[in-house]
This record gives structure tokens, sequence and C-alpha cells, in this order.
């Protein structure tokens, strides 16, 4: 299975939902192997950098937590995200 990163932020949008981020890249094998890396510096400031990057310099607000979902988890949010945006016809 695979695992990613997830970080949630202290930020909601118009419509009630909450401000996350998903890190599809990279990608991690097992969930203790995923985790290992939420506390190793190195790739905590690639995650940053990562962030940065994605919201041109201006993230949605403070990082209240940071944890790995399974690709499973990350599906269902994948699905729920083209259905609020209307991508996909119930």
């Amino acid at each position: 299975m695979k695992w990613f990163v997830m970080v949630f932020f202290l930020s909601w949008n118009e419509d009630g939902t909450r401000d996350t981020f998903v890190f599809t890249n990279p990608v991690y094998n097992t969930e203790m192997e995923c985790r290992a890396t939420l506390i190793d510096r190195k790739e905590v400031m690639k995650y940053t950098h990562g962030l940065m990057m994605a919201y041109n310099g201006q993230i949605p607000g403070p990082i209240e937590a940071v944890n790995c979902i399974d690709e499973n988890e990350f599906n269902q949010l994948q699905f729920l995200k083209n259905e609020q945006e209307g991508k996909i016809a119930l």
C-alpha cells in the first residue's frame, strides 16, 4: 500500500472545508517509513519548501498537524474533492 504525507492547516474555506495539502511525491511503501520522515529535519525542510512552492510563498494559514494517510484515504479525499468541484457525475 502507498502512503502520503498530509498537512492540515488552521484555516478554513468559505464553504466550511478545511485547508489541507497532500504530498503525492514522494510516495512511501509503509506507514512507518512515511512517519519517520515527519520527524527527520531534512525531510521536514523538503516538505516546507514544497509547501512554499505550491502556494507561491504564502501558505493558507498556520500548520496545525502533519500526518500520513494511505492510498485508500487519499483516493476517498480525491473523490470528494472531484465531487465537490463537479468533476464527476453521481
